[in-house]
C-alpha cells in the first residue's frame, strides 16, 4: 500500500446564496508540510445551497407518510433526480405493518394494605400490542441486559427508565425475559413519552410521566410490591408497502478498489406535517452530494440511499441492511446518515454512533468540519437509520443538529424554518468526506489510519433533544 498523508483542504468560508453559488473546497496555493501530498481541486466538491433548498421545497409540499401515495410521489421524484445525475437507480419495496392508536388505555395500580387503587394516565407507544394484562411491577432500571440480570420478570410488568440504550432494545430485552408489559418513563419529563420511532412491539407498552413513575419507584423501594392491571384496547394493524431508493455509481478510473461508501436519509414523514426538516432536509443534502460526486474521479463505488417507513420504526433501513450479502458488507468503508440537518431553530451539528465509539465516518466528518465551521463533537445515540448498518458491522454515524427544533414532529415543520447555510454546511462536510474515500489519490480506506490523521474531537455525553 502506498503511503499518502492527509489531504489538506482549505475550505471557503463565504456563501453566495443570492447568485446560487455553492460552498466549495478551494485548492491550496502552497505546498503542504514536508512529505505531505496536497490534493488539488479534482478531489474537492462544490455544493449549491439553493439547489438543496429547492429539493426540500419540492418534497415538503405535504406529509409523506409511509405507505401512502404522497410517499410514493416523493420516491419517484428522488429516483428521477438521481437518474439525471447518471446513477443506476432501483426501488426496493418492502412490507411493514401499521398499527392504529388504541381506542382506550387504562392503567390501575392495585391498592395494598388498605390503600385505594390508583388510576394513572398513561400514553401508549406507537406500534404497541393491545391486550389486557396484570402482574407485579418490577423496577427494571434502564432495561439493559446488565440491569435485568438476576431479576424475575416472568409474568410481571417492567418499569423502565429511558436513556443509555435505545428504547426499542430495552423493551425487547424485557419481553425476552418474560415480561407481560412495559411501562416506560423519562424522569426529567412532566409528561409521558410521546416518541414515534418504535418498531413493532411484542407486548403492551405504555409510558408515564416522570412524577407518576417516581411515585411507583418509591413504593417499590419500600418493598410494597405493587401490582398493576393494564388494558390497551382497539389496536388494529394492516400491511402496507413502502420503498427504498438505491442509487449506485461505479468507479470511473482504471485502477479501482473494492470499497463501497454510502450516504442516506429517510424520505417519509409523520402525518402531522410536511416534514421539511424531518427529513426532507436530509434527502435534499443526499441529492446534492450525489450530483456533486457524479462529476469526480472515483476509484470506489458510492451509493446514495433514501429509506421509507423510518417513522414507523426504521423498517426501510432494516430491509436494506438485511438485503446486503456478507460479501457486500465486507466491501463497506462506512455509511453516513443524515436526519434533520436544516432547521434554523435547531442546535449545533453532532455526529452520533450507536456504541459511542469513533470510526472512519466520524473521523472524516470532524476533520473536514474543522476546516469549515469548527470541530463537530460525537456522542452515543440510536433511533435513526444508522442503527441497522451498525448491527450488520458497518462503520456508521448519524449527522443531526441537537437540540431539535421546537417544530419537531408537528405541522410547523415547514420550509420557512429551513436554513440554506445549515444545509450547505452539512453537505460540504459529508460530501468532501465521501469524496476523500472515493479519490484515486487515496488508497483503500480499509486501513485509513495508516495514511490519515484525524483532528481531535470531543465526546459529548448528552442525548439529542428529540
Amino acid at each position: 500500500m502506498k503511503r499518502i498523508f492527509w489531504s489538506r483542504f482549505l475550505l471557503a468560508a463565504s456563501l453566495c446564496w443570492g447568485t446560487g453559488a455553492g460552498l466549495a473546497v478551494a485548492a491550496p496555493t502552497e505546498a503542504g508540510p514536508e512529505g505531505a501530498v496536497v490534493h488539488g481541486p479534482a478531489s474537492a466538491i462544490t455544493v449549491n445551497g439553493d439547489a438543496i433548498f429547492n429539493h426540500v421545497s419540492r418534497l415538503a409540499v405535504s406529509s409523506r407518510v409511509a405507505g401512502t401515495q404522497n410517499e410514493y410521489n416523493a420516491v419517484q421524484y428522488i429516483k428521477g433526480e438521481l437518474e439525471k445525475y447518471g446513477y443506476s437507480v432501483t426501488l426496493q419495496p418492502f412490507t411493514f405493518f401499521k398499527f392504529s392508536a388504541p381506542s382506550s388505555i387504562q392503567l390501575t395500580i392495585e391498592g395494598a394494605q388498605g390503600m385505594v387503587s390508583e388510576h394513572l394516565a398513561p400514553q401508549a407507544l406507537q406500534n404497541t400490542q393491545g391486550g389486557e394484562v396484570s402482574g407485579e411491577i418490577v423496577d427494571a432500571k434502564k432495561g439493559a441486559l446488565q440491569d435485568l440480570k438476576g431479576l424475575e420478570l416472568e409474568g410481571k410488568i417492567a418499569l423502565i427508565e429511558a436513556g443509555q440504550i435505545d428504547n426499542n432494545e430495552k423493551i425487547a430485552n424485557a419481553a425476552d425475559q418474560g415480561a407481560v408489559a412495559v411501562i416506560l418513563y423519562d424522569p426529567s419529563s412532566d409528561a409521558p413519552i410521546s416518541d414515534t420511532q418504535y418498531s413493532t412491539l411484542s407486548l403492551p407498552t405504555v409510558s408515564l410521566s416522570g412524577k407518576d413513575a417516581q411515585a411507583l419507584k418509591q413504593r417499590l423501594s419500600a418493598n410494597d410490591s405493587p401490582r398493576a392491571s393494564l388494558s390497551v384496547q382497539g389496536v388494529t394493524s394492516m400491511a402496507a408497502t413502502s420503498y427504498n431508493v438505491v442509487a449506485t455509481l461505479r468507479p470511473n478510473t482504471t485502477t479501482t478498489t473494492n470499497d463501497v461508501v454510502s450516504v442516506g436519509a429517510h424520505h417519509d414523514s409523520v402525518s402531522a406535517g410536511p416534514g421539511a426538516n424531518d427529513d426532507a432536509s436530509g434527502v435534499g443534502v443526499v441529492l446534492e452530494i450525489a450530483r456533486a460526486v457524479a462529476g469526480t474521479q472515483r476509484d470506489s463505488e458510492v451509493r446514495f440511499l433514501t429509506f421509507g417507513a423510518e417513522e414507523y420504526g426504521l423498517y426501510g433501513s432494516q430491509a436494506y441492511a438485511r438485503s446486503l450479502s456478507s460479501t457486500d458488507i465486507g466491501r463497506f468503508i462506512g455509511h453516513f446518515q443524515l436526519d434533520m440537518v436544516g432547521s434554523k431553530n435547531s442546535g449545533n451539528l453532532f455526529m452520533y454512533t450507536v456504541n459511542g465509539q469513533k470510526n472512519v465516518v466520524t473521523d472524516l466528518g470532524a476533520t473536514f468540519a474543522s476546516r469549515l465551521s469548527g470541530v463537530i463533537p460525537y456522542g452515543r445515540f440510536g433511533r435513526s437509520d444508522h442503527v441497522p448498518f451498525f448491527q450488520r458491522g458497518i462503520a456508521t454515524a448519524l449527522y443531526t443538529h441537537s437540540p431539535a427544533e421546537p417544530e419537531y414532529h408537528s405541522r410547523y415543520d415547514t420550509i420557512d424554518k429551513i436554513s440554506k447555510d445549515k444545509l450547505a454546511n452539512v453537505a460540504t462536510i459529508v460530501g468532501n468526506s465521501v469524496a476523500e474515500i472515493l479519490s484515486p489519490s487515496t488508497p483503500s480506506f480499509k486501513r485509513y489510519k495508516d495514511f490519515f490523521t484525524p483532528v481531535n474531537y470531543p465526546f459529548d455525553p448528552t442525548t439529542p433533544g428529540v
